[in-house]
């Protein structure tokens, strides 16, 4: 099997499967997807096939098949009654900012949006929850994200802007303490953030950050593999 169609088939779940275990149509599913109360697909696989025979004929047949991050399950089970989708998006932006306040290197997080008191800057938290908001209803927050929830958002925000401020910071010799500190850099990005699908990987922000530092200081051991 395909490495790709096999990660996808390994860690999401396929909208007939969804709807089977979730006990719901698909009319009501896309009612909840249209309504934002539960993410779109992460993953679209369309297939082609080919029927033909000893008459010198073929037949094409174009299947779709869409992939749902695990978590929809629950989601679909808390929302399914919902008729106040804006009631779940204000949960959602409260405990964003409640694991971002929370987090120690809470600075980091989109350009720092804190003035000098720690207290936030609303203009600027809009700004970005309305973005993240949306990546999180279009199921982009399935793919990057191992939890697709409200806290590996903020952690993974948070993991990659300590990984570009690194790399702006590191010299040329590699010391032992820009290894070690590398080292943490990888455990906290791990504990929230996806392999992402092998074709997606290289330009994906393992791919383009810490994939290449961790071969920079001859640490591709630790380099996240697909099992």
């Amino acid at each position: 099997m395909d490495q790709n169609l096999k990660y996808i088939e390994d860690n999401y779940i396929e909208l007939e499967e969804v709807i089977k275990t979730a006990n719901i149509s698909i009319e009501k599913l896309i009612g909840l997807i249209e309504d934002k109360l539960i993410p779109q697909a992460s993953y679209v696989v369309n297939s082609e096939i080919t029927i033909s025979s000893s008459l010198s004929d073929n037949h094409k047949i174009i299947i779709e098949k869409k992939y749902f991050y695990p978590s929809v399950l629950e989601l679909i089970k808390r929302n399914v009654h919902n008729s106040n989708p804006e009631k779940f998006k204000l949960e959602f932006k409260e405990n964003l900012l409640s694991n971002l306040k929370d987090h120690a290197y809470k600075a980091f997080a989109y350009g720092n949006v804190f003035d000098a008191n720690e207290n936030l800057d609303n203009e600027k938290i809009e700004n970005a929850f309305e973005e993240e908001w949306n990546y999180f209803c279009k199921g982009v927050y399935g793919i990057c994200t191992l939890n697709n929830n409200e806290n590996d958002i903020i952690n993974k925000e948070i993991a990659i802007k300590r990984i570009l401020s690194f790399i702006e910071k590191k010299s040329t010799s590699f010391t032992h303490d820009e290894k070690l500190e590398l080292q943490d850099l990888n455990t906290e990005f791990n504990k929230s953030t996806s392999s992402f699908a092998p074709y997606q990987r290289e330009l994906s922000s393992r791919g383009k950050y810490l994939d290449k530092l961790l071969r920079e200081f001859s640490l591709e051991d630790l380099i996240k593999s697909y099992e």
